[in-house]
């Protein structure tokens, strides 16, 4: 009997164990359905909250680009802007040192107008002064020496000839006559005293000057003193030949002879 009696509580047992097995997996079952609802609730609440925290980050981002690009563009127009202040200050020198210039031409127009006005005088008398010293000089080449004054005196008197190409002229003509003085020439011409006939000329630049006559070989020397020509009794007609042959340089460079009068 006992033991029939364990074997029906254990039934029992049993049974309601079971019984509370189902009650707690409907109970489970019940319960199980909101939870889900809630989860997928959250997590859809999750999603829209990462897409706006995605969408809010895209904006900062967009934001921030912008803010780069402005802050770019705000430094290139500061650094044009000095570029544009720097290239306005080296025009200013520029300006500047362009009125300089014009004020200094400007004074130098004036001062060379008043050159100008005393330069005509000054050729003048350089002119005459050069044309009075050839008619006072040893007469050599005395015809081609005056013509070159002449042309000085007619670029003088035109207008045309502007005053550097004048003053140009007049120094011309001085620095040929300055060259007579250190060199030595030889050359034909009409016989000083005898027209038509033909004497060679030598010139030992200012120190003598001296015409060999061929038909006789005889030959004279221009006197400043007496300003006429005096005959050379006692001299080497051959060495005065020679020298006219080295003067033409038809003669090797020697030692040349050139008779002088001694100083008193």
């Amino acid at each position: 009997m006992n033991q029939t009696w364990k074997e029906t509580m254990l039934i029992t047992s049993t049974a309601k164990r079971a019984w509370l097995a189902c009650a707690a997996g409907a109970l489970a079952l019940t319960t199980a359905l909101p939870a889900q609802a809630q989860l997928e609730t959250a997590l859809s609440a999750a999603r829209q909250s990462t897409a706006a925290s995605a969408a809010a980050q895209r904006q900062v981002e967009e934001a921030d680009d912008a803010a780069g690009s402005a802050v770019r563009e705000y430094r290139a127009v500061l650094q044009q802007l000095d570029n544009t202040r720097l290239f306005v200050a080296q025009q200013q020198i520029f300006l500047d040192s362009q009125a300089s210039e014009i004020n200094s031409v400007r004074n130098q127009l004036g001062t060379v107008e008043q050159i100008k006005q005393g330069m005509s005088p000054m050729m003048l008398r350089m002119t005459v002064a050069l044309e009075d010293a050839i008619k006072a000089d040893v007469p050599f080449r005395v015809t081609e020496r005056l013509a070159r004054v002449t042309r000085v005196q007619n670029a003088l008197a035109n207008p045309s000839v502007s005053p550097a190409e004048q003053y140009r002229q007049v120094l011309n003509a001085y620095k040929i006559e300055a060259t007579y003085g250190y060199s030595t020439e030889s050359y034909q011409g009409v016989h000083p005293e005898e027209p038509g006939n033909v004497v060679d000329f030598i010139r030992f630049g200012r120190t003598s000057f001296i015409f060999v006559d061929k038909r006789d070989n005889s030959a004279k020397r221009y006197d400043m003193a007496a300003k006429g020509w005096v005959a050379l009794d006692d001299v080497d007609i051959g060495q005065i030949r020679q020298t006219i042959r080295v003067a033409r340089e038809q003669a090797a460079p020697e030692v040349i002879y050139a008779p002088v009068t001694a100083a008193n």
